[in-house]
């Protein structure tokens, strides 16, 4: 296993970093959270960027980097604004997806606007009665006179409301569990869409969004892999979001420590600054050392998305590892800094709110002990 980056991932992370202090500062982050207001400017920036096309093949329009590439910006994005990057992840399953299972056309129609950053598409999988469980979904996808009915109702479809298209996963009727699933592109602005925001605890400037599908028509040419294959687009994409799950916390959790650690460092009680009490120190130590691991299984998976192996218990250990690993360096910023910490003007309370999002998306922790459990052979 390789430990340190060759001279080309040095050279992405000091792009990505410089991108995100330039478009992203964080006077920017906090008036999106507190306003609850989209990053439309950081969003369309960054597409213009290709950073939208970064796995899209070189042959569409796109970098045609590996998901080791693809992991440094998102711990990129994750140390800027944990919130945005949700929105990276976003974009990148339904590109993957695409280049993955779907047909030649789809390509061409979709692979060269997710690299220039002309459109947005957003994933719709989780129902109200369907979330880890995703196989007991009941939106049906309906082969009628040449075309689809789509009817359903999903829920937490980060940036339908803001979007161009969403990938929607569903089934065939009369099918159940994973037989019948389908996965089809439906315009956001086709007639029987209904789009409704929703409220949360965290990530609020990206939000998220319920979908009512109502007698939907949507094109047969618009079907990503073949119809009752959807099963195979779905889980081809889960190690991809666990990958990104944790890398984002990484990249949060590491800026987090260095930003608790220069305020340790100013904060003057009981005779000198903070940072000089060894409970404190020590408890600093612990974190980085969560997250220092963290890290390592991440690039690990990285390493074997991108080399072609196998790698769900190793997405698992990486997602899990990580996202806990922020929440609990999120609890501690909050504590450390105390009462400021706590304060509605400060980073870390905004991290505290986000990291428990990263918790649960992409398959809550218990979701992913039980899959390190079943490669254990238990």
């Amino acid at each position: 296993m390789r430990f340190l980056p060759d001279a080309r991932e040095r050279a992405l992370r000091d792009e990505f970093r410089m991108f995100f202090e330039r478009h992203c500062p964080p006077e920017y982050a906090e008036r999106c959270d507190n306003e609850a207001r989209f990053p439309t400017e950081l969003f369309q920036t960054a597409g213009e960027r290709g950073m939208f096309g970064l796995t899209v093949p070189t042959e569409y329009g796109g970098r045609g980097e590996d998901a080791t590439a693809l992991a440094i910006l998102f711990e990129e994005s994750g140390r800027a604004f944990p919130d945005f990057a949700n929105l990276v992840v976003r974009q990148a399953l339904c590109a993957s997806a695409i280049v993955r299972s779907g047909p030649e056309a789809l390509r061409q129609e979709y692979l060269p606007r997710f690299a220039s950053g002309s459109i947005h598409m957003a994933f719709a999988a989780t129902e109200p009665e369907a979330g880890s469980d995703v196989a007991s979904m009941q939106t049906t996808i309906e082969p009628t006179d040449g075309a689809l009915d789509v009817n359903g109702h999903k829920v937490f479809a980060t940036g339908s409301d803001v979007g161009d298209a969403m990938l929607v996963m569903g089934r065939l009727p009369g099918t159940t569990r994973r037989q019948g699933l389908s996965a089809v592109i439906v315009s956001t602005s086709a007639p029987g869409v209904t789009i409704e925001r929703m409220a949360t605890l965290g990530v609020r400037a990206t939000g998220s969004a319920r979908v009512r599908l109502d007698d939907v028509r949507v094109d047969a040419d618009q079907v990503v892999g073949e119809l009752g294959d959807g099963w195979s687009v779905l889980t081809g994409g889960l190690d991809l979001e666990r990958l990104a799950t944790s890398a984002i916390a990484c990249g949060a959790a590491n800026f987090l420590i260095e930003h608790v650690a220069e305020y340790l460092r100013g904060r003057q009680q009981f005779g000198g600054p903070l940072s000089s009490l060894q409970m404190v120190r020590h408890r600093m130590a612990d974190l980085a050392m969560d997250v220092d691991s963290a890290e390592l299984a991440m690039f690990r998976t990285a390493d074997r998305i991108s080399k072609g192996i196998g790698t769900h218990v190793e997405a698992s250990v990486a997602k899990l590892s990580a996202t806990e690993a922020y929440m609990r360096t999120a609890h501690a910023a909050v504590q450390l800094e105390g009462g400021y910490g706590y304060s509605g003007d400060t980073v870390v309370q905004r991290h505290f709110r986000d990291a428990k999002m990263y918790e649960i998306g992409g398959g809550a922790s218990d979701v992913q002990r039980e899959i390190i459990a079943r490669g254990l052979g238990l």
